[in-house]
């Protein structure tokens, strides 16, 4: 049973899209922040519990990514509604932190034509910095964290295309660049040993 958990966490996030954007429609302000939430602690437990039982698949880490992406690209449409004044200003960073996550998710699905989930060290800095630098802008107006990260979304995004040119296949689990480029390195020659 426990090796389906991951995968439930998953798709847990994917299909509370749908109800937070309905909460946020009527302006159900808490039930929409706890939902939420929710979707992040299932982030953080659905790779934790996989890793630790050993049922990590190919298939969970697509799903995670799915989730993922899901849960972050609807969640400024959810803000929009809720705290039109303070996501009308900060716009410019609404956009560029947009772009940061679709872009290479779209370079890497043109390339591979799966959706890759690297789970780069950046990417999970960035999510613990965005997860407490949304809740300040939202609920205190408090900005300047949201600022730096939607910009550090920019080291992360670059992080990500560079894996992507590297990898002539799909991956998942890379961590950084340099992890990219020497599992390169590793495919063009199979038999060179271990460095």
């Amino acid at each position: 049973m426990i090796r389906h958990v991951p995968n439930l966490l998953s798709a847990f996030r994917i299909a509370s899209v749908p109800v937070l954007l309905g909460l946020a429609w009527q302006g159900s302000l808490v039930p929409f922040l706890v939902l939420f939430a929710a979707g992040l602690a299932s982030d953080a437990l659905d790779g934790a519990i996989a890793r630790r039982f050993r049922v990590e698949t190919d298939f969970g880490a697509r799903l995670d990514q799915w989730g993922d992406f899901a849960l972050w690209v609807s969640f400024p449409v959810g803000a929009l509604w809720l705290w039109p004044d303070i996501v009308r200003r900060e716009a410019a960073y609404v956009v560029l932190a947009l772009v940061c996550l679709l872009l290479p998710t779209a370079i890497a699905y043109v390339k591979y034509r799966e959706v890759p989930g690297y789970h780069t060290w950046t990417a999970k800095l960035d999510s613990v910095a965005m997860a407490i630098a949304v809740p300040a802008l939202l609920l205190f107006d408090v900005a300047w964290p949201f600022r730096l990260a939607a910009l550090f979304l920019v080291v992360c995004a670059i992080d990500e295309l560079g894996i992507t040119l590297q990898l002539r296949r799909c991956h998942h689990d890379v961590p950084s660049l340099f992890h990219a480029r020497a599992l390169r390195r590793r495919e063009a020659h199979p038999d060179a040993p271990a460095s």
